[in-house]
């Protein structure tokens, strides 16, 4: 192959490259929603008009007409969405593991204007449910102890995590907590409803009306 056919060909992949990556911006719709990967919505409690990024894609700068207007996500598979304030991954950031129905809770709000959506290296599970147990300490995240002192079975949750609604044989079971460079959101009620508190360092006892009181938590 001659030079100029070689960069005639280069010339024709860098294009069909643009073109292939312009086609697969995002649009708001309604349309199928991935098994491992995220959906970004227009309005809170996962409302209105939606897009989605499937696993090990990146947006580096939300289209003009999506550009912090973000309300809600949800989470699909061991997906995890890191979110930015700027463009180019720049600015303020947060990552999520779980749903988030109302990112207002989360100081998000409209606010998003680059993403990433990968494979979760915790290889957490949004659907997972939990189990009383002595699990492996995660690098960052939190775990939940049955007894008070970090004492008795407990389960743990990578920073990101989150359980909208614990299953009964957990629901107020919690007394202490364990922090490991990361901070925990707790709710009373599910859905992350009701009295909340932010915790950021071990609690060997929930006391002041929190002691097994707990129904869904977040872990940042």
């Amino acid at each position: 192959m001659t030079s100029r056919n070689t960069i005639v060909c280069v010339l024709g992949l860098f294009c069909l490259f643009h073109a292939e990556a312009a086609s697969a911006q995002p649009r708001w719709g309604r349309g199928q929603m991935p098994q491992v990967g995220a959906c970004f919505f227009e309005d809170a409690n996962f409302g209105g008009r939606y897009f989605c990024l499937r696993n090990v894609d990146r947006l580096p700068s939300v289209p003009a007409d999506m550009a912090d207007k973000i309300s809600s996500l949800r989470v699909f598979g061991s997906a995890e969405v890191t979110v930015f304030k700027d463009s180019q991954f720049r600015g303020r950031s947060a990552r999520f593991l779980g749903d988030v129905r109302d990112l207002r809770r989360e100081g998000w709000n409209d606010q998003i204007s680059s993403m990433q959506v990968r494979r979760s290296a915790s290889g957490w599970d949004a659907n997972r449910i939990p189990q009383w147990g002595e699990q492996a300490i995660p690098r960052e995240g939190a775990c939940f102890y049955r007894d008070a002192d970090f004492r008795g079975p407990y389960f743990c949750v990578p920073r990101g995590g989150t359980y909208t609604m614990l299953p009964p044989s957990f629901n107020d079971s919690i007394s202490s907590i364990r922090i490991i460079r990361a901070a925990v959101r707790i709710f009373q009620d599910k859905d992350f409803g009701g009295r909340s508190m932010d915790i950021g360092s071990d609690v060997a006892n929930l006391r002041e009306g929190w002691r097994d009181k707990i129904s869904s938590i977040r872990v940042f």
